[in-house]
């Protein structure tokens, strides 16, 4: 392959041209150097000249001696049937940077938010994730980012296994994402783990009955009272529609949720459950005062009930009882945990809605009583 290295500049103090010496650009009279010059390529399998301007990081030629050992580098490259030109041209280059393509691939999910494809609640995690990358990887080329890149990414984050485990799992989806646009050729093995079972909280139903007794307001009584009989996430709760309720046949669908603020016309498992309504919750409804322009079934003048405020109240009582449990862990899970211990997981399994047995196994607990039949009794 053929190859020189050029300058556009001229010696600042005299205008003439610079020459080249045997290792450099030089203005003869002044010796001074140009700030830029550039590499121009040529060889049977480039079938043309080709000028670059910068290196594979896209950082400027300032050197002759910086240029020289790229063009060093092209020519082992091109013996070796290596060589991409895309990846010296900073127009094809940027794209491929990792800050650029992360930001490229985030707007394209902002996309499928738009139309419900993801949800808005995925959406917030993922920005932050990708902000994680781009501090991380900066400006370096996905085509470069390898199993051994990935690892020393893992090893670099911070938190709970859980938390890390979502941060490569996005990483793993762009990187997919890539691949499937031909963007990368190969795909970097990611590190294998074990997260640890998910330490629940839960209390017994009958302090689940005392705090919720405790709720002076109606609606706000209602909203969590539902949310922990009917044993459905929070933000289906608020979700709810009066046409959704059948008092008829006193059973209730969900199927629908807020993901944020965003209303969604799907559970977040993606399936519609018809439930069986509990009584004690159709009395409650059935007091409730109906929105005139609403289908909301929880609201506030109108507006669906909010799932924070509802978290503030929880916690604010919970607090002054003494007790220290979530929202969601104290209604929705207490309650699916007693109900596997009462009647089995596969019953809990069909009423949650869940699609695989290991999501209703979460709830099971061990029924401590029955194993004290392996102590040993000590003898009359």
């Amino acid at each position: 392959m053929k190859g020189g290295i050029y300058t556009k500049e001229r010696c600042p103090l005299c205008g003439e041209k610079f020459v080249r010496t045997e290792n450099d650009l030089r203005c003869p009279i002044h010796q001074t150097r140009p700030r830029r010059v550039y590499l121009v390529l040529y060889s049977k399998e480039l079938a043309k000249h080709m000028k670059l301007y910068s290196d594979s990081h896209g950082i400027p030629f300032s050197s002759y001696e910086q240029a020289d050992r790229i063009l060093t580098k092209i020519r082992a490259e091109i013996d070796a049937g290596s060589f991409d030109p895309s990846r010296y041209v900073p127009t094809k280059l940027k794209p491929l940077q990792l800050t650029n393509y992360a930001e490229k691939w985030l707007k394209d999910r902002e996309a499928e938010v738009e139309k419900r494809v993801l949800s808005p609640s995925y959406l917030k995690e993922l920005r932050r994730f990708v902000r994680i990358f781009q501090e991380h990887f900066g400006p370096m080329d996905i085509r470069d980012i390898g199993t051994r890149r990935v690892k020393e990414f893992y090893l670099s984050l911070q938190g709970s296994p859980k938390y890390i485990s979502n941060i490569l799992s996005a990483l793993h989806k762009m990187m997919a994402d890539a691949l499937d646009y031909g963007d990368i050729s190969t795909m970097p093995k990611f590190p294998e783990f074990e997260i640890p079972e998910a330490d629940f909280k839960i209390i017994d139903l009958d302090q689940q009955d005392q705090i919720i007794s405790s709720i002076e307001n109606p609606m706000d009584r209602a909203y969590i009272f539902f949310t922990a009989r009917q044993m459905v996430r929070p933000s289906e709760t608020r979700a709810l529609f009066w046409e959704d309720v059948d008092f008829k046949y006193d059973r209730v669908t969900i199927r629908r949720h807020f993901s944020l603020n965003v209303l969604r016309e799907t559970t977040k498992s993606k399936r519609i459950k018809i439930l069986p309504l509990n009584l004690e919750v159709r009395e409650a409804l059935m007091r409730l005062p109906r929105h005139i322009r609403s289908p909301f079934v929880f609201q506030k003048d109108g507006l669906p009930y909010l799932e924070s405020y509802a978290r503030k109240l929880w916690n604010r009582i919970t607090a002054e009882m003494g007790i220290d449990i979530s929202l969601y862990q104290g209604t929705r899970h207490s309650s699916a945990t007693e109900a596997v211990n009462r009647v089995g997981m596969d019953v809990v399994q069909e009423f949650l809605g869940h699609t695989r047995r290991t999501m209703t196994k979460k709830y099971a607990r061990v029924d401590v009583d029955s194993l004290r039949t392996v102590f040993r009794e000590k003898k009359a």
